[in-house]
């Protein structure tokens, strides 16, 4: 009975879809940074701490503008979205471009909420992230400085220092240092 039990709890874990993001996905892809955003960049030597970021964006006409933008970008497609599902929930969200005229493709966001940061699906999903990415050019990222945990995941993905960039204005008037990491073929 026992085993049983931990198998459906396994099945119901694995029943995972990656698919591309529509417009009306915004809501989750904003949702998705959110949550993450409180333990991906607080940082007290920047002032930046939770009070602030979950102030972020602080109106509601900011909040609207971030969805109006999210949208467009998911209809025009400049930028490409994966998301995936557990179940109904939308629990990752990744974002890339193609570069044709660069040398490099860019790997623009990946935010998976917190309670599934530590498990192995990130490997599911950023290989479908590079199957689309990979094939012809090198692939270049952009990540803030102190944000640890992030460099080390990126490393894992083989992505190496590439060099120090200006510092990234991450919230109105607040800027941090950020670094760019580049994965060659």
């Amino acid at each position: 009975m026992i085993r049983l039990f931990f198998i459906t709890i396994i099945t119901i874990k694995m029943n995972i879809k990656i698919i591309k993001a529509k417009p009306e996905d915004a809501i989750h892809i904003k949702e998705i940074n959110s949550k993450t955003w409180l333990n991906t960049y607080q940082n007290e030597k920047f002032w930046i701490n939770e009070e602030l970021l979950e102030k972020n964006p602080t109106t509601d006409e900011s909040k609207k503008k971030f969805l109006e933008r999210k949208k467009k970008e998911l209809i025009n497609n400049p930028w490409s979205y994966f998301i995936a599902k557990e179940w109904d929930n939308v629990i990752w969200y990744a974002a890339w471009r193609k570069h044709d005229n660069w040398l490099y493709n860019e790997f623009f966001a990946i935010y998976i909420l917190p309670e599934y940061q530590k498990q192995w699906i990130w490997i599911k999903l950023v290989s479908k992230v590079f199957a689309y990415l990979w094939k012809e050019k090198p692939i270049f990222l952009e990540v803030i400085e102190y944000n640890t945990s992030a460099i080390k995941f990126y490393e894992k993905l083989w992505f190496k220092f590439h060099k120090k960039l200006d510092d990234y204005e991450i919230i109105d008037w607040i800027y941090v240092p950020e670094i760019q990491m580049l994965k060659n073929i």
